[in-house]
């Protein structure tokens, strides 16, 4: 690493710093905005000198506080992490610099700051451990993190703003007297939903160490001929994978814990895009894409499959489809549902968190398509390694632009005082510098070429579609591949079309009341908006945001747009090659061109013209005109309920719990108050009746008999004491006395008398 320095320094920087912010606020509010971006500065450059330093041993440290589980913690240093760690400082920076102007003036941004640096530090502290336990603990810093900056806005006293569509008016459970209360909801929600996933993912680590006792994951593939064929004969190596996996499906917001992502937008806007696109849930994907690699590693290193990764010949062929299926068929299931939900959406976060799960569920379906293909058949190892590959650039293109696309959204939520699209309209000749960011960063999340998107997604769908025609696959196989492929290519339409609704309704048409340049009526100022916290906001026409919100935007918009030229370097790195980077982007542009890869290139792009020709004509041609697509009644206003309240999924689980309390509300008045509070109160009384007999019994007769006995024993002593003269001649008398009476007795019984 740079300087020669200890790669855990890496993570105490984010770490340790957040603990600094509050002590620097008491001195300085303007250093202290600015202490996060500056910590997480020097962790980004530490980071980007890691790069150098893939594939050697990292620094290992004892931690002999567990010295049971002989707990040691290391920096992993492999091509997935270092891309990772460098992924997350980088953003993390440039969100954190993007903050210190959006919450320049908001209360309590120490906690704030402190939750940020903080929520930086445990996504570096999983990516770059080599310890699954001590990467585990920077996993739930982070969704400790995600409940306080979620609902950060928690002290709100007004009514929250009301969606036009009435969506939140027709569910009883979504009606919240104050926005901060709605906050403190949204916060609990993502906190609750989670931790499902990672009390699964809990279960399956501590597993795991049962059979391998370690926690390492080099040594897990080191040492994996102790432990893999026993995982394998106990029945326990795929349900392992799968309870870690289901941790990964809650950080990732998958199918069916995808519920928390959307109410996640209820924090800061810059919260929203270190979620998205920085830290929490990539680090479902990550964890996904380590696993796979941990089983390909640790066949490798047991020496049975072909060419060392073949992980068939080491697990059977169902449990491989098994695993490797669940992940794919989850993530296409997700991308497509999801995308679907984004095209009603009216709230402006809210369709990017649609998009935001759509894309993670390209991720997931490219982690099990390279698994299925990897493991399907040797000849299909290279196409493996490119799915593969293609999950972690997509992983990279995505933070980029989704990044690109919140913070872009903030900058609109900062001018016009809404979150609702409905409520905004005409920003583009306000706002031309956010307009023109935003159009590269909708373009990019589109997969419109030569944007870093379309290379990233059009690569998946491409695998996904190999997968459907190797004949080396399998039937099977085959067919999963066409169902996977078909989800992937509806996917993509259904995101143009969104994206485009988006841009169409937020900068196109006729300006919403108060937003034009001709109405010098002051706004109506809403304090539970994000814009609350910007002074000049108040009121004025709607501009562009400054310097320090703005240039983070003008950087993440030039990767997306070159990111063709970066890829090549990742590619190299990822798959720990030494081609020509000119030769590696020759190879890019001709997989898209030449057979098989220009078949579902083709397909892609009639998917685009599919879903982005209509939604161009209704929402950015037809911006002016009413939209009358859908009628009132009919089997399209069904459909556009239908996807409005979220396939009904999320209602459904709102249904469940509201079951569960008037259950519980139930029997806590039938079953706990009558029955149980019954039987103890009446077995309370009954005990006091018995109690207040005994006493009586005691006192009277138990008591009585004691007090007699001791009153007739004193009685009895106090008459004894009249016989003690202390005369002699009495004492004399009463011995003469008894010696004859005892001759007496004496006599009688000789017969004498």
């Amino acid at each position: 690493m740079l300087f020669g320095l200890p790669y855990w320094l890496i993570l105490v920087l984010p770490l340790g710093g957040s603990l600094l912010v509050p002590l620097v606020g008491r001195y300085s509010e303007k250093v202290r905005d600015w202490t996060p971006a500056i910590f997480m500065g020097i962790a980004m450059i530490l980071c980007w000198s890691l790069l150098s330093d893939i594939g050697s041993t990292a620094q290992q440290t004892s931690w002999v506080w567990v010295e049971a589980l002989n707990l040691e913690f290391g920096v992993l240093l492999d091509p997935l992490s270092v891309v990772m760690a460098v992924l997350a400082s980088t953003l993390c920076f440039l969100i954190y610099v993007y903050s210190t102007e959006y919450m320049a003036h908001e209360d309590d941004r120490n906690r704030f700051f402190f939750l940020m640096l903080a929520f930086g530090g445990g996504m570096l502290t999983l990516v770059l451990s080599d310890n699954l336990l001590i990467g585990f603990i920077g996993w739930e810093i982070m969704g400790f993190c995600s409940y306080g900056l979620i609902g950060f806005w928690n002290d709100k006293r007004n009514p929250p703003e009301i969606d036009p569509t009435g969506y939140e008016a027709k569910n009883p459970l979504l009606q919240f007297e104050t926005e901060g209360q709605y906050n403190t909801h949204c916060g609990t929600k993502a906190f609750v939903v989670t931790r499902i996933g990672d009390a699964f993912m809990l279960g399956g680590i501590l597993i795991l160490f049962m059979f391998t006792g370690t926690f390492s994951f080099t040594d897990m593939a080191h040492n994996a001929q102790h432990w893999w064929q026993a995982m394998v004969g106990a029945g326990m190596l795929i349900p392992t994978f799968l309870l870690i996996f289901m941790g990964a499906i809650g950080k990732s917001g998958q199918a069916p814990l995808q519920v928390w992502l959307p109410e996640a937008m209820a924090g800061p806007t810059s919260v929203s895009a270190l979620i998205h696109a920085a830290t929490m849930v990539k680090a479902g994907v990550y964890i996904s894409a380590r696993f796979l690699i941990t089983m390909v590693e640790a066949t490798a290193e047991s020496g049975n499959g072909d060419h060392g990764i073949s992980a068939l010949q080491v697990i059977s062929l169902a449990d491989a489809q098994t695993f490797f299926l669940v992940i794919a068929v989850i993530g296409a299931i997700t991308a497509f549902m999801t995308a679907t939900m984004g095209m009603t959406s009216n709230e402006l976060k809210q369709v990017l968190a649609f998009s935001t799960l759509s894309q993670l569920g390209y991720m997931m379906l490219a982690i099990g398509v390279g698994g299925l293909l990897i493991g399907a058949d040797s000849h299909l190892l290279h196409a493996g390694e490119e799915a593969y590959l293609s999950s972690v650039l997509h992983v990279v293109s995505h933070g980029a632009f989704k990044a690109l696309l919140f913070l872009s959204a903030g900058g609109v939520i900062h001018a016009v005082h809404t979150k609702y699209m409905t409520k905004m309209g005409g920003l583009k000749k306000h706002m031309p510098k956010t307009f023109a960011v935003m159009w590269i960063g909708v373009l990019a999340l589109a997969g419109i070429p030569p944007f870093s998107g379309f290379w990233s997604k059009d690569s998946i769908i491409e695998y996904t579609y190999e997968l459907a025609a190797a004949g080396e696959a399998g039937v099977f196989l085959n067919q999963m591949g066409s169902l996977l492929f078909f989800f992937a290519v509806m996917a993509a339409a259904c995101t143009i079309f969104y994206s485009i609704r988006l841009m169409g309704i937020v900068f196109y048409g006729k300006p919403h009341e108060g937003h034009d340049d001709h109405d010098h009526e002051p706004a109506v100022h809403n304090e539970e908006h994000e814009s609350d916290h910007s002074e000049d906001s108040h009121g004025s026409t709607p501009h562009d945001p400054g310097p320090a919100m703005m240039i983070p935007l003008y950087i993440l918009a030039a990767f997306t747009i070159i990111a063709f030229i970066v890829f090549p370097f990742i590619q190299n790195i990822v798959l720990q090659t030494e081609a020509a980077w000119i030769d590696t982007l020759s190879h890019m542009v001709e997989v898209k061109l030449t057979m098989p890869g220009l078949v579902p290139f083709v397909i892609t792009l009639g998917a685009l013209a599919l879903g982005g020709i209509p939604g161009y004509i209704i929402y950015v041609r037809g911006a002016d005109a009413p939209n009358t697509v859908i009628p009132e009644g009919g089997a399209r206003r069904k459909l556009y309920s239908f996807l409005k309240h979220r396939w009904y999924i999320n209602e459904f689980y709102y249904w469940v719990l509201g079951k569960f309390l008037r259950f519980a509300e139930w029997y806590r008045v039938k079953i706990d108050n009558r029955i149980i509070d019954g039987i103890d109160f009446r077995s309370a009384s009954a005990a006091i009746t018995i109690s207040t007999k005994v006493r009586w019994f005691d006192d009277n007769v138990v008591d009585g008999f004691a007090e007699g006995v001791s009153t007739q024993s004193v009685s009895a002593s106090e008459s004894s004491q009249t016989a003690q003269t202390g005369m002699i001649n009495d004492y004399v008398g009463m011995l003469i006395f008894g010696i004859g009476l005892l001759a007496i007795v004496i006599l009688i019984s000789l017969g004498v008398i």
